[in-house]
């Protein structure tokens, strides 16, 4: 017997689907624990997160940083600032995706 793992998905209602792999057919039940769900959604905020930042590093560069206006250098230090504390200023992977900042308007 293997192990397949695919990928939760919830969506804006609460329902619960999975993406299995590419040729994996039927499917298995698996009962995660609470612990288990957390981890998960904190990885998944985390990878989004990090995708926003990888986003922010063209901008890190100091020719371009230099070309930004200073109400621009500043929103950008805002903004990245606030994506990094994300994980750390709230209690649970939902909060912190609730409160997931919006890109800035002219990126």
């Amino acid at each position: 017997m293997s192990i397949v793992s695919g990928r939760r998905i919830i969506d804006d209602e609460g329902n619960e689907t999975w993406e299995l792999p590419e040729g994996v057919i039927g499917s298995r039940i698996i009962e995660y624990t609470e612990e288990q769900l957390q981890a998960e959604a904190w990885i998944e905020l985390r990878e989004r997160r990090d995708m926003a930042l990888k986003q922010l590093d063209v901008y890190q560069g100091v020719l371009l940083y230099n070309s930004l206006t200073e109400e621009q250098q500043e929103e950008l230090t805002t903004y990245r600032q606030t994506l990094l504390d994300l994980p750390s200023d709230y209690g649970s992977a939902e909060e912190a995706n609730e409160a997931f900042p919006s890109a800035l308007s002219w990126f």
